[in-house]
């Protein structure tokens, strides 16, 4: 009876003693391979890491501006240029940007391809060397976006209209809107229309009596990134 007793506590314990193995084994299993998961999704990460694309919404449509834009040779010419000052007035980001605003300038023509004279020096004509102009140009847009707290659209705008659009908008809502740019021309326009330095170059302009500068400037701007 005692060697039977014997058998059966010492089979029972050779169980246990077997089931706890294979379980310890089956747990070490699964942590390795949760280890080697855990491992090869972090690697993966870093070797396809998510692409930052910086975009502008503009009368619904998303617009990557930090693609490479649709301009001409003209302005593709100056490009080492526009990156150059870029990197040197901290608006790397947007070099490509600033091609396009070029090409809406002038399309990379003439001695003043930027159009920045008269943020250099109040009138036109004072810039006659591509190299001034493009450093001129990428210095004004890197200050009107520093002034309009980084607000690309409101920066893209007063490019066109003279740093005057940023208090403008900074006292009714303080966020560029189309409409806001619309009244801004408006305004003006009813102001210097004596002067005979303006005047309306299409029938929405004529219509709206918004012929300061151009009131579509942004979308002008965007539709090369299309």
């Amino acid at each position: 009876m005692k060697r039977q007793t014997f058998i059966i506590i010492f089979a029972c314990s050779s169980f246990l003693l077997i089931f706890s193995l294979l379980l310890f084994t089956s747990r070490s299993d699964d942590q390795m391979s949760t280890k080697k998961y855990t491992t090869e999704t972090s690697e993966n990460a870093l070797e396809e890491p998510e692409e930052d694309i910086i975009k502008i919404s503009y009368d619904g449509e998303q617009f990557p501006i930090a693609e490479t834009p649709e301009v001409s040779e003209s302005v593709q010419q100056y490009e080492e240029q526009i990156e150059k000052h870029a990197v040197s007035y901290e608006v790397e980001d947007y070099s490509n940007l600033i091609m396009a605003l070029m090409m809406q300038e002038s399309e990379g023509k003439g001695e003043d391809p930027m159009q920045a004279s008269e943020s250099l020096c109040g009138e036109v004509g004072c810039i006659d060397e591509p190299s001034q102009s493009i450093k001129q140009g990428v210095y004004y847009f890197s200050e009107v976006l520093k002034q309009a707290n980084d607000d690309v659209k409101l920066a893209l705008q007063s490019y066109n209209f003279g740093n005057g659009f940023i208090a403008y908008v900074k006292e009714n809502g303080g966020t560029y809107t189309k409409k806001l740019a619309i009244r801004y021309s408006q305004k003006m326009f009813n102001n210097l229309k004596e002067s005979g330095n303006y005047a309306c170059r299409t029938p929405e302009e004529a219509e709206l009596n918004a012929c300061y500068g151009d009131f579509n400037y942004v979308g002008e701007i965007l539709k090369y990134f299309e």
